[in-house]
């Protein structure tokens, strides 16, 4: 059996757009893959069933500032792509601002937001699950007729 070439290999193969652009594929893949497996769990352990919840979050929070955010000089962003790109879809950004907020509260930081008080917490609901997935893959798709 041959075995696969090296990652160095496969990066000196690509242009740094283009492996910007496995990335954000990947990003986008695993939300809309996570979605409707969070709701219920199906089955899940508790534990997987919250390192997929944190999955879906961390991977909502790249793509949202990758597609919304302004020119960030240490990070890749749809701009990059894409000069003065942004979303016609001016419901969707709204919407990904808000995932945006709530993806920044379930991870990486131990604020004070994320952290609020007992009575403010709600559950995040299959359909609101599936609509940020949604509004990911359409902003995203947007964004890829006019780059590729």
């Amino acid at each position: 059996m041959a075995s696969n070439p090296p990652a160095s290999w496969w990066a000196s193969q690509l242009t740094p757009e283009r492996r910007a652009l496995h990335f954000i594929e990947y990003t986008a893949a695993q939300i809309d893959q996570l979605a409707p497996l969070l709701p219920d769990g199906l089955g899940m352990d508790e534990v997987v069933r919250a390192a997929c919840i944190e999955s879906f979050w961390v991977n909502v929070r790249l793509l949202t500032e990758f597609l919304t955010h302004d020119k960030e000089k240490r990070d890749w962003r749809a701009v990059d792509f894409v000069p003065g790109w942004a979303t016609t879809d001016a419901e969707a950004k709204s919407r990904l601002k808000d995932a945006w907020v709530l993806a920044s509260r379930h991870v990486m930081h131990l604020s004070k937001d994320r952290t609020p008080d007992h009575d403010a917490v709600t559950p995040v609901t299959a359909e609101q699950y599936q609509q940020v997935a949604r509004d990911c893959r359409a902003v995203y798709n947007e964004l890829l007729t006019q780059w590729v």
